[in-house]
């Protein structure tokens, strides 16, 4: 429980530093690139592309870094939570979505045995 918790909490505030970053109020130091408002999902972030044909490593350490999970938890979001009108609304906003979204681990899969003989 301990993880989830520490990896909910890293995500918020990546949410909360992408919002900051849209609304200029600090400097963009991982080269985010926001879209257009589009009408039914707000502002879209682009994703940086790496080409995975690259070391796995390397392309791990790509994929968990902030310039590609930060746009990527951006465009999760629903449109009033990326238009959230300051920080304190945004916060607000964003636990309230948050907590919709159960959390639940990933189950491993459970195969039946084959009962049938012949």
């Amino acid at each position: 429980w301990y993880q989830r918790r520490v990896r909910g909490r890293r995500e918020r505030y990546i949410i909360i530093h992408m919002w900051k970053l849209y609304n200029r109020l600090i400097p963009d130091g991982i080269g985010a690139k926001f879209d257009k408002e589009d009408g039914r999902l707000g502002p879209v972030a682009d994703v940086p592309y790496f080409s995975h044909g690259a070391q796995t490593a390397k392309s791990t350490l790509f994929d968990n870094s902030l310039s590609v999970r930060g746009p990527c938890l951006w465009n999760t979001l629903p449109r009033d939570v990326k238009l959230a009108s300051s920080l304190l609304a945004l916060k607000n906003l964003l636990g309230r979505h948050l907590s919709s979204i159960p959390d639940c681990p990933p189950q491993p899969v459970h195969t039946a045995f084959n009962t049938t003989t012949r």
